[in-house]
């Protein structure tokens, strides 16, 4: 797998979208690919941020549990 091709599966890649075998491929690219190894750990800190963000957050309770679900 090429970067460019990790690059556009990450964003499901860290939501846990993708295929199995997608998933394994995208892994092993992580695995020998320090640069985009760093954009996936970006990538999840940022997830795990905004998560954690929203369990303080004052909005609706039917806003939040949409927001969550959508993020988990």
């Amino acid at each position: 797998m090429r970067c460019e091709e990790c690059s556009d599966k990450l964003d499901r890649f860290v939501d846990r979208e993708l295929t199995n075998t997608e998933a394994l491929e995208v892994q092993l690219h992580l695995e020998g690919c320090p640069d985009c190894m760093e954009h996936y750990e970006f990538q999840e800190h940022l997830k795990r941020v905004v998560k954690h963000s929203c369990d303080c957050d004052t909005a609706p309770k039917a806003f939040r549990d949409k927001l969550r679900q959508i993020l988990s």
